[in-house]
């Protein structure tokens, strides 16, 4: 079996991944052909359609090898990388989708803002649950926990976690470990974009 694509589940067999593999060649004509045509992908998405999706100005872009959980919810404008993994109920939502610094108007009636794009990193993963605020820049190789609130930039193979989050640790002990892994992304990207040109 591909080794590039086998983030199976311990115990899943081989016969269940080529099941999940054709309904995921569905789902993705579905999710990219009629629901929201205006998404691209260069790669292997994995959306399930529990999924909520929307984005402001029509900006969506997934690299390779995305995968969400499901009831994940895209409600801003966004680029995901490559090797992203969501798990279940990670929302990336608008910072400012309404404004409320006008007095004598209801935010109901407020004009929408909406400007902000969010950036997913390369080999990021996103614990349950968390909430990511549109505009946030999440590193390479980070790490975000359960539960977190991201409202600010997620430096390159860090973890963060709680309301707001917050650096926890590093992802690697050392400098050179870090600055290893994150040299094995730079030539990982570089392959995936040389087998797109070829």
């Amino acid at each position: 079996m591909n080794k590039e694509i086998t983030n199976l589940r311990p115990g899943r067999s081989a016969f269940m991944f080529r099941i999940r593999a054709v309904a995921n060649v569905f789902r993705n004509l579905i999710w990219f052909h009629f629901l929201c045509p205006y998404m691209k992908k260069s790669g292997l998405v994995r959306i399930p359609m529990n999924c909520d999706i929307w984005s402001p100005h029509k900006d969506i872009t997934f690299g390779h090898r995305v995968q969400f959980g499901y009831n994940c919810v895209i409600a801003c404008d966004i680029e995901f990388k490559n090797s992203i993994l969501c798990a279940k109920s990670v929302s990336f939502v608008g910072k400012d989708d309404h404004s409320t610094d006008i007095p004598q108007q209801l935010i109901w009636d407020s004009s929408r803002g909406d400007t902000a794009k969010t950036i997913v990193g390369n080999d990021t993963w996103i614990g349950h649950g968390a909430i990511i605020l549109a505009g946030v820049k999440i590193g390479d190789g980070a790490i975000v926990a359960a539960g977190s609130v991201v409202t600010r930039d997620v430096e390159p193979c860090t973890i963060v976690a709680g309301v707001p989050a917050k650096k926890v640790k590093d992802r690697f002990a050392t400098e050179e470990e870090k600055a290893a892994h994150l040299k094995y992304i730079e030539s990982y990207v570089a392959s995936l974009i040389h087998k797109q040109v070829s």
